[in-house]
């Protein structure tokens, strides 16, 4: 009944989640959450670091989506500034539609694609729902989300224990 809410991977950051990993896994595409997964909550862009491995991925030759559940203008300035060209908003995750969107953007079949995001009632089980490789983060920041995200958090606790455990 929970399985979707389980991810198939934890890393602490993006940047933990190497290219060679994902190819072990079969993987062309990957779908990025933005809000604690690639930057804070009211961060504008990524930090250096984080950039240079979105690139490594590009270089590595992963196709990259932005999936989120925010408005259009948000997206869309957001992929802008990060130099990524393919973006879903108003994803309704945990439903499929995002990703599938994401998928046929991509041309990438669901089941190569990785989804990377830092809440399990969203990204994960959307991803799991989707049937992509679904890839939890820990947030970077947990300040200023909001009480029902932070009521989510608490509900994701056992979660994220069993997602560690398979690191």
């Amino acid at each position: 009944m929970f399985k979707n809410f389980y991810a198939d991977a934890y890393f602490k950051n993006i940047k933990d989640v190497s290219p060679e990993y994902l190819k072990e896994k079969g993987i062309e595409g990957i779908i990025l959450d933005i809000d604690n997964t690639l930057i804070g909550h009211d961060v504008p862009v990524p930090d250096d670091e984080t950039m240079a491995h979105l690139r490594l991925y590009e270089a590595e030759g992963f196709r990259l989506c932005v999936v989120s559940n925010n408005t259009y203008e948000r997206v869309k300035n957001f992929t802008e500034k990060i130099g990524v060209e393919f973006f879903v908003y108003k994803a309704l995750k945990p439903k499929s539609f995002g990703y599938e969107k994401a998928s046929e953007q991509m041309n990438i079949p669901l089941s190569k694609i990785a989804a990377i995001g830092d809440q399990i009632f969203t990204d994960v089980w959307g991803a799991k729902r989707a049937g992509c490789f679904a890839i939890l983060t820990k947030p970077l920041h947990k300040g200023g989300e909001g009480k029902f995200i932070a009521f989510k958090r608490i509900l994701e606790k056992p979660f994220v224990r069993k997602a560690k455990k398979k690191v």
